[in-house]
């Protein structure tokens, strides 16, 4: 069991990490906590990986089932988690303060985003690339070997990006308020151009290529 486990784990692990991609997630959480205290910082780090994880569990297990029931395809599901993503990036590249503003005491207060749930959990660490990986990597076709590697090799990608967010503070501390303007803006941008790749890639698939099959037939 132990010689099946280890190299599914090892490739689940591979893949999950390249698609969620902790690395990239950790300035943008600087830039969004940057006036936040360090134990504030860790909770919402820990927030956000336990959603992820819940989230990442419940597309796994149940992802294919809900969206085939819902007549929703996957191409459709990455336009619209894209489409998300484009939201996030535009406030980040034209307002870069706008979350902060968002979580200070006053009008805005009781209406402020939890970002541990949104962005930091959807669209970032459990966005539409890790979703669909997780679906594919515990399909109802995958074995019960393979669903367990794969399950704890998202927990253990989850738990290096609290890891690395859990340092986030020094980068702000570093860069002061108007370097993290900066890097925000940028990563604003980056946000972006990422996001309308996956609003692309949606119509690729769900459109372009269904019209262009009959035609081929």
């Amino acid at each position: 069991m132990i010689s099946e486990f280890l190299p599914a784990f090892v490739a689940a692990f591979v893949t999950l990490f390249i698609v969620i991609d902790p690395i990239m997630v950790t300035p943008i959480f600087a830039s969004l906590t940057k006036d936040d205290t360090a134990r504030q910082r860790l909770r919402i780090a820990f927030s956000a990986a336990l959603y992820s994880a819940l989230i990442l569990a419940l597309f796994g297990f149940a992802g294919n089932t809900m969206l085939h029931h819902l007549g929703v395809s996957m191409a459709a599901f990455r336009a619209a988690m894209g489409i998300i993503l484009f939201i996030m990036g535009f406030r980040m590249f034209f307002d870069p303060d706008s979350e902060t503003q968002a979580k200070t005491p006053g009008p805005k207060a009781s209406a402020r985003d939890n970002i541990a749930f949104f962005p930091l959990a959807i669209p970032m660490l459990a966005g539409p690339g890790a979703l669909a990986t997780v679906m594919l990597l515990m399909g109802p076709e995958t074995g019960l070997v393979q669903r367990g590697a794969a399950a704890s090799a998202a927990i253990v990608v989850l738990a290096i990006g609290v890891l690395m967010m859990s340092f986030a503070g020094r980068i702000g501390d570093t860069l002061g308020r108007t370097g993290m303007n900066a890097i925000t803006r940028i990563l604003g941008m980056l946000l972006m151009a990422l996001s309308t790749q996956y609003v692309f890639d949606g119509i690729r698939v769900g459109v372009l290529e269904r019209i262009a099959a009959p035609a081929g037939a």
